[in-house]
Parts: C-alpha cells; structure tokens; sequence
C-alpha cells in the first residue's frame, strides 16, 4: 500500500501542469482508490485482530489429584544401590522436594533443586498416564547426568521450558545448599540445552558470563522462551545481592542482566506468609514470570509482553520484550526499564510460580490464600482476577505449572513454607500435582502475528507522512 502512495505522491507533482478540470477529475480517481485502500488495510486489520482475540474465559474444570507423595523415591538400579545412597547421606528422603514441572511427549519433567544435602537428581521425569498415585521418578536424562560436582552434569535445577521445537531449556545454577549455613558453588551458572526430538538427549551447557551473574549469589529461579528472532529466553534472578531479569538469546549465546529496584525488589509488608497457622518470613525478589501472545504494535511490528512478579510483594508488573532485548538498558544501571514498566495492581496474597496459555490467560497461585487463580489479560488486572480454586487443605504453596498437549494444565503444590522451617514430616502428604481441563495450550504455541513493518526503528514514519501530503493534495486540487 505504502508503495502505491510514494507513486501517487509522484504523480500528483506531475499532474500539476494539467488542466484544472482533469486535475479535479483526476484527483477524485485517486480519492476514491486512496479511500479504498485506507478501507481494505482497515479490513486486513480488522481480521488480523479478530483472528488473534481471545475467546471469554471458559468455565474451568475441577481441579483433582493426579499424584501425591509424602517422600520423593527414584527408580533404582537396585535395592542395595538405594541402600548405598541412604546410609552415605546422598539420598535423605525429607530433603528432596519437587519444584518445577514441565511436559514433553510421554513425560512430565520434574525438578528437583539441591537447596539441602541428600538430593540424588535435581531433574527427573514421572510418566503423563497416570499408572501409580506415587510414581518413582527417573533421572533425566540418566544417573549420571545428575552426578554432583561433575561440571559436565546438572547440579541445580529450580525450572525447566521446552519451546515449540522440542528444545529443553535447564536453569543449573550451579551451587547447591542453598538453605545450609555454606552454600557450596560447584559449577558456573549455565543453561542446559537438551534437543529432545532427536530421542538422545545431549546436553549442551552455556555457562553466562560473570559480567551477567555471579556464581556465589545468583540464583536462576524461572524462564520463558521466546521463539523469535534466534530465540530469546528471560529469566529470573531473585538474587538477594542483585536481582533482575536476564535476557538470553541463543543464536549468539549472548546474555545482559536489566535491573530495577522498584519493581524487583521484595518488600517488607509481603515478606510474612501465613499457611494453614504456620508463619515463616521470605523476603524474596523477583520470581515468577509470564509471557503473553504475540501482538502488532501502533508502529506495526510484533511484540509480547512479559509479566512478573517479586514472591514477596502483592503488586503484578508489565513490560514489552523488545524493551528487555534492548542490551543497551543494562548498561545504564537499575531504573533504566522504569519509565516502560507497567504497574498492573496487586493480588490478595504473594504469588510463587505462573503459566501463561496460549490464548493470553494467566494461572497463577496466591499462596496466603490457598488459591489457584486466572486472569483474562485482556481486561483489567485489577478487576479481571479470578478464582478457579480454593482449598486449604490440598493447595498448600502453589509452586509452578505446565500445560499438556490435550487442553491439561498441572500445578506443583510443595508445602515449601515446611521445607524452609525443616518441619517436614514423612507421616503426611507433603507433594501433590493437581490437574484441570482448560481446552488450551502453552504460551509456547500461541499464534503468530505477521508484523506489517520489518523493523521498529522509525518505519511507519515516512507512510504516514506521504499520506498526510496526499490528504493535503487532494485538498489543493479541489479548492
């Protein structure tokens, strides 16, 4: 279209030296096609936002218990190896807790962080059908692929996402005993990649820089994928030093850190949180992440918005992708993100993990509360929360969710407020996953959008200047 306006804007040069009744006639011609491009482009619009509406959130289905455990046990190579494991400490049951969850295939891909001593994998897989209430789970990728202390295995695992191509991205932090009095850093903090069409499963490990995160106080808690240009994966880090977003983009193995105290920093009134009449103080920064569909920009090119949230604050925060990707933000030291961070509101209760599907819909936890919640983003957050479900009793510290290939969603509930406290007790349920039918995907597989301009940088300017001149032309030549 815009093509068509620079030859108008051209010609109408040339059809000043006509006659003025075939200039008028002429510049009615031209009216009328103008206007009829305007309306076609309005129309191509118009199906382009129809196509990516999001439908009104549908009645959810119950969620129910799949599978429960009041220790977390593995598939052995045999009895006398687990014996082996028991009576030289690298396996204490009260000290392997679930934390993060993902799907692929056949599997769910659990995480397993090494916070305590006694953690003999820190990733392992449960099988999606459900055979057994509690599953021993399997190492992943093998036994030895979770040795401690080797640099070429996993040592840390807090989260996990697989993106539309069947690639696994691992968080290893690196350092283990997180909750002991001296945290040991055994590795560089690294991201795991793990191509898992291919059926071999070979890790490729890309330490970041130090200039990024500092192996003795990072901690990489949560991601989300990207599947854009090279591939982008963000990531929080709930640093207590220096917390921030790090964004990392695959195709060059590049990574920069953005950083804001306002938004990222805990605060002291949601430090407290209170379960079932326990009480336990964890100022944590910022920690779950979410990443909305694909959306056209005024300017006409294609952006996402990235929501996230500190654990211990009440307030949900906003901020486009292409602001995140901007490295040149990370130079300019904490703020430099403030004026383009959006403040959503606040949420009854701290929120730990969320998920985001595919059509823009938000679940989320609010832990206070004992509840399992969504959002519509395309209404207001303040308004637009809504309770899905609510159960002391079984919804005990919402920890993270997933989505499956059939319209599931599963949620990990870890009572890690007894985890920190050490009061966990082998006598009761301490892990659940619960499931619900929701119709939808992952975020992952949300549509994509064809940007009308290939490039953000000024280049709807000079369209919109050209027709700005016709409209004026056209105003000339009827006068």
């Amino acid at each position: 279209m815009w093509h068509w306006k620079r030859r108008v804007c051209s010609e109408l040069r040339r059809q000043s030296l006509l006659p003025r009744r075939l200039r008028r006639t002429l510049a009615r011609i031209m009216l009328s096609l103008f206007l009829l491009a305007l309306a076609a482009t309005a129309a191509a619009q118009n199906l382009q936002n129809t196509s990516t509406a999001r439908a009104p959130t549908p009645r959810r289905e119950q969620f129910r218990v799949i599978y429960e455990w009041n220790a977390i046990d593995f598939q052995w190579a045999s009895p006398e190896e687990r014996e082996v494991y028991l009576n030289t400490s690298r396996y204490i049951p009260r000290n392997v807790l679930i934390s993060g969850i993902n799907f692929y295939g056949e599997n769910l891909f659990l995480t397993l962080p090494r916070m305590l001593e006694g953690v003999p994998a820190t990733l392992a897989t449960i099988p999606v059908r459900q055979v057994d209430t509690a599953p021993k789970l399997s190492p992943f990728p093998s036994w030895s692929a979770n040795t401690l202390g080797d640099c070429a295995a996993l040592q840390f695992v807090q989260n996990v996402e697989i993106d539309r191509n069947g690639i696994m991205w691992i968080l290893d932090n690196g350092r283990i005993g997180t909750l002991t009095q001296k945290p040991d850093t055994k590795c560089p903090p690294s991201i795991v990649m793990i191509d898992l069409k291919t059926g071999k499963n070979e890790m490729e490990r890309i330490p970041l820089p130090k200039e990024t995160v500092n192996a003795s106080t990072s901690y990489l808690n949560d991601l989300v994928v990207d599947n854009r240009d090279g591939d982008y994966a963000y990531i929080t880090d709930n640093s207590a030093v220096d917390p921030g977003i790090i964004v990392f983009r695959r195709s060059d193995k590049k990574s920069w850190k953005i950083r804001d105290s306002k938004s990222m920093l805990s605060v002291s009134e949601a430090a407290v949180f209170r379960i079932n009449g326990t009480t336990i103080n964890l100022p944590v920064n910022i920690d779950g992440i979410a990443l909305g569909p694909q959306f056209l920009t005024e300017e006409g090119y294609v952006d996402r918005t990235v929501y996230f949230t500190p654990l211990s604050s009440f307030h949900m925060y906003a901020v486009n992708a292409s602001i995140l990707r901007n490295e040149s933000l990370s130079s300019t030291g904490d703020g430099a993100i403030r004026p383009y961070i959006k403040d959503l509101g606040t949420k009854p209760s701290q929120t730990d993990g969320m998920k985001m599907d595919s059509t823009g819909t938000l679940f989320f936890g609010l832990i206070g509360n004992s509840t399992i919640a969504e959002w519509n983003t395309t209404t207001d957050f303040r308004v637009g929360q809504r309770t899905i479900a609510r159960d002391p009793n079984y919804i005990q510290w919402v920890d993270r969710f997933t989505f499956d290939d059939s319209g599931n969603i599963y949620v990990v509930i870890n009572r890690l407020y007894n985890f920190i406290k050490n009061q966990v007790s082998l006598d009761e349920v301490n892990y659940r996953i619960l499931k619900s039918h929701t119709g939808t995907k992952s975020y992952i597989f949300s549509p994509d959008v064809t940007p009308v301009v290939p490039s953000p940088h000024g280049a709807a300017t000079a369209p919109s200047v050209c027709a700005s001149l016709l409209l004026l032309a056209f105003a000339h030549l009827f006068a």
